[in-house]
């Protein structure tokens, strides 16, 4: 089957770039393109479909996986300060690749300290599986060797 992917053109982009505040629906209608298709290029391009206004969505260094209680949102909203304060001082600290919670304490590998612990054991984890693995590949062989040798040793009639 053919791939039907249209590909996306720098005019359709500057499109979308221009008339992102319409939404994905409408978007869709006027470009001939289904809502998925756009909402994927607008998320590959980096391009917000949020009308102007809107208060949703997750703000500005908040991190992934973590939902604010509706107060405190509404602190942050009424105070950018307190917003671009801490982003400043995430920068300068040089938070955790992987959880962005914690400064870096571990210079080898450039993570937190706990995240660093978190990688040990998946590695160890992924050793012990691998040997594992090897342990039964080898009782399997041993297994199929033996059972060729008892085939061989039959008396043929």
């Amino acid at each position: 089957m053919p791939n039907r992917q249209r590909l996306w053109t720098t005019g359709e982009l500057q499109f979308l770039r221009d008339h992102a505040q319409l939404g994905a629906d409408e978007l869709a209608r006027r470009m001939g393109r289904t809502r998925y298709s756009v909402e994927c290029a607008a998320g590959r391009f980096r391009i917000s479909l949020r009308p102007p206004g809107t208060r949703t969505g997750r703000l500005l260094g908040q991190p992934r996986g973590v939902s604010l209680r509706r107060d405190m949102r509404e602190t942050l909203l009424a105070h950018p300060d307190l917003v671009a304060e801490r982003l400043r001082l995430d920068h300068e600290a040089e938070l955790c690749p992987f959880c962005a919670m914690r400064e870096i304490a571990v210079p080898s590998t450039g993570l937190c300290h706990v995240c660093h612990m978190h990688r040990l054991a998946d590695a160890h984890r992924e050793a012990l599986a691998e040997q594992a693995a090897g342990r039964e590949l080898w009782a399997e062989r041993q297994r199929l060797h033996r059972a060729r040798a008892a085939r061989a040793a039959e008396p043929e009639e």
